[in-house]
Order: structure tokens, then C-alpha cells, then sequence
């Protein structure tokens, strides 16, 4: 007579193998040599009175680090909410970021790893001069969308005329002293008074005085 087969315990073999596969893990993060892509917060410094970047600054930088899983493991766990500061003296000058400065304050804002090397995907900065310059604003007087047989008939007031506007030397330079304002609408027949927009007001580059101009006149049907 053949013995009965004996019912296999699987809850006993998953709790082995997960204790094993436990095992082997904790074994591995013990040895040294492992290699992990961390990123951190950078932040960085130049004298924004002066100087204003042309192009976005990086906010996080990568770095290739190696040393104890463990301590790999818990570096790539962390939350790194405070930036590693990057000083920029010359802006002017200053066209890459020193990868090899990066890496020594990275080295001192963390501990137990090594700092291999940098991991960016773009090195380049571009700053400029920053001045300021005053524009006059005039309405395209022109191209006012009236009805037809109507016409301006007062003085086009704004205020105010003249606007300050703060950004990169080469910008401004660039641009005609005179800003010349687009009346949005159509078919207007009645007296004007609303502020209209500056074109460039949203441009991130420049901070402009005022980002609006009260634009007011008295409008009139031809006699026929």
C-alpha cells in the first residue's frame, strides 16, 4: 500500500523565501561601491541690483554619489528642501556653472558618500547689465475701432504718459522710446475710459512700472 503524499506547507515556504530574500538584501546594503543619482534644490546668488539672467537658472541639480547601500538608500530618501547655495562675483564673465565648486559643496551638504561627479543637463548661464529706461505712451490713434460716421472729438488723455521699465541692457536698448497703445474693442460710439494693458506686461524679463495706462476720450457722431 503506497504512503498518502504529504500536503506541501506553502504558507511555510513564502515565509522562508521572504525571509531569505530579507537576508540577501540586508547582506547586499551592507557592502560598499554602490552608485545612485541623487538631485538637490541649488540655488543661485548674484547681485540682482546689477545683473539679471537672460535665460531660466537651473533649481535642482543631480549628482552621481557612491558609498555604503544603507547609507545610499537613506540619501536617496531624504528630502532635500534647503538649496546648496552657487555664488555667481562676475555674472558678466560667468557663462557655465564649475562643476568641480558644485562638487565640493555638495560633499559638504551631505555625509557619508562620495561625490563622483555632476549630472546636468545644461551648464550654461547668460546674464546681462540691468538698467532702467523711461518710455513715453501714445495711442494709435489710427486704428481706434469706432463706429462708422463716429470720431474722436476731445483730447486722448492717459495716465500716466510716461512709464519706467526695468531689464537686460540689450532689451531695452532695442526697443523704440515711444510705446504705442492698441484701444481693444469695436464699433466704440461712446465716450472711452479704460485701462489697457502695456504689450509686454507679461515678459518675465522686465518689471515695468506700471502695468496698465488709464486711456480716456470723448467720442461724437459726424453730422450728416
Amino acid at each position: 500500500m503506497k504512503p498518502a503524499p504529504t500536503k506541501t506547507d506553502y504558507k511555510a515556504v513564502i515565509v522562508s523565501l521572504f525571509a531569505a530574500i530579507i537576508f540577501w538584501v540586508m547582506n547586499a546594503l551592507n557592502k560598499e561601491g554602490y552608485s545612485q543619482k541623487i538631485s538637490f534644490p541649488i540655488r543661485i546668488t548674484y547681485d540682482d541690483s546689477l545683473y539679471i539672467p537672460t535665460q531660466p537658472l537651473p533649481e535642482k541639480i543631480s549628482v552621481n554619489v557612491s558609498g555604503n547601500g544603507w547609507d545610499l538608500l537613506r540619501k536617496s530618501l531624504a528630502l532635500y528642501k534647503t538649496p546648496i547655495q552657487y555664488e555667481i562675483s562676475k555674472p558678466l564673465k560667468t557663462k557655465f556653472l564649475n562643476t568641480g565648486m558644485l562638487t565640493d559643496s555638495i560633499q559638504e551638504y551631505i555625509q557619508d558618500v562620495t561625490v563622483n561627479y555632476v549630472v546636468a543637463d545644461r551648464f550654461e548661464l547668460e546674464f546681462e547689465r540691468k538698467i532702467k529706461k523711461d518710455f513715453l505712451v501714445k495711442v494709435d490713434s489710427l486704428h481706434i475701432p469706432l463706429k462708422d460716421h463716429y470720431v474722436v472729438s476731445s483730447v486722448i488723455n492717459l495716465s500716466p504718459r510716461t512709464v519706467m521699465i526695468e531689464g537686460p541692457e540689450s532689451i531695452l536698448k532695442a526697443m523704440d522710446s515711444t510705446i504705442y497703445l492698441e484701444v481693444p474693442g469695436q464699433k466704440i460710439k461712446d465716450n472711452y475710459d479704460d485701462e489697457i494693458s502695456l504689450p509686454f506686461a507679461k515678459n518675465n524679463m522686465l518689471k515695468v512700472s506700471k502695468k496698465k495706462v488709464n486711456v480716456s476720450f470723448e467720442v461724437e457722431e459726424l453730422l450728416k
